[in-house]
């Protein structure tokens, strides 16, 4: 429950931040200053260079994992 005798600042508001997680910096974004045209709010996000580099690096790793875990079972049915 708010206290009605405390005073805040005037210029203290609560806004709605958003950042990408594929974006090396991490630059938080009022989402009132978005613009409705951007490609990360729609369909074109596929077309963004840090989601593709994201989504690349992740497909890689998927592969590594996959190469790591056929190597493993391999050795096991060797030693079986």
């Amino acid at each position: 429950m708010e206290d009605a005798n405390v005073m805040t600042c005037p210029y203290l508001t609560e806004v709605t931040m958003v950042f990408c997680g594929a974006s090396p910096q991490k630059k938080l974004i009022p989402t009132d200053r978005i613009s409705t045209a951007s490609a990360c709010e729609g369909d074109g996000f596929n077309g963004c260079a840090l989601y593709r580099e994201a989504l690349s690096r992740a497909l890689h790793t998927i592969e590594e994992l996959e190469t790591e875990l056929k190597e493993v079972h391999g050795k096991k049915g060797v030693q079986s």
